[in-house]
């Protein structure tokens, strides 16, 4: 379990919705007032912005609806203490009724040498969430869809990748990421760096945030390179 803070709102009113979060699972966020969720805690307000902390880990927060399982708005967490308001700005969105506000949270990877990483694809398609557990120091690591488990390639197949970010484990460093094709060629590659407030890091939710205008083929990977805190 790991304690999750987050505020939501707009210039003129917040709320603070938290939780323990079980890792490794989306979990409910409710108003930390009220204890219930967004929907019901702020029902026809439109929100700018969402700042969702964790305490330890990595994470990913979205509003998803309960009736029709839709994600409206995703992005990461930043480390509690550590928050720059600029970073968690969002297009408005209107809340309904039935939605939810989540937090998955990834634990620090246990393992000397290994790092957990988030990151978020955008495309055509819309937004999708997906990662690497335990990744080795140095070794290009795949990433996996956190839902279903599939490589970039078989999930997005067809798609066109306009933009991937990352967020690894606090205190780790992301050294690059590259998009494979089938044939094992580089199709891209982008450097990172670590994230605020270690050194060196010049964004509390992020490691690296990558343009790109990539169509995926089948059996293309996107892996990520990192180094353990």
């Amino acid at each position: 379990m790991t304690a999750t803070t987050s505020v939501i709102g707009n210039p003129s009113m917040s709320r603070v919705f938290s939780a323990e979060s079980t890792n490794s699972i989306y979990t409910n966020q409710n108003d930390s007032v009220t204890t219930t969720a967004i929907g019901l805690s702020m029902p026809g307000a439109t929100v700018s912005y969402v700042c969702s902390t964790t305490a330890a880990g990595t994470g990913l927060w979205r509003i998803i609806s309960s009736t029709t399982n839709m994600i409206h708005r995703q992005g990461i967490v930043s480390k509690t203490g550590f928050v720059c308001p600029s970073e968690c700005m969002i297009t408005p969105l209107a809340i309904k009724s039935d939605m939810l506000f989540q937090i998955y949270v990834q634990p620090d990877s246990i393992d000397p040498g290994t790092t957990n990483s988030v990151a978020l694809v955008y495309s055509n398609r819309g937004v999708e969430a997906f990662q690497t557990v335990g990744s080795i120091d140095a070794t290009d690591t795949p990433l996996v869809s956190v839902i279903s488990g599939l490589g970039v390639g078989n999930l997005l197949f067809g798609a066109s990748i306009s933009r991937i970010e990352v967020a690894t484990d606090f205190g780790a460093s992301l050294t690059d990421i590259t998009v494979i094709d089938a044939t094992s060629g580089t199709q891209f590659t982008g450097y990172g760096s670590t994230r605020l407030p270690t050194a060196g890091g010049k964004s509390t939710q992020t490691n690296g945030v990558f343009p790109m205008a990539i169509t995926v083929q089948k059996g293309w990977v996107v892996n990520l390179n990192t180094l353990s805190a």
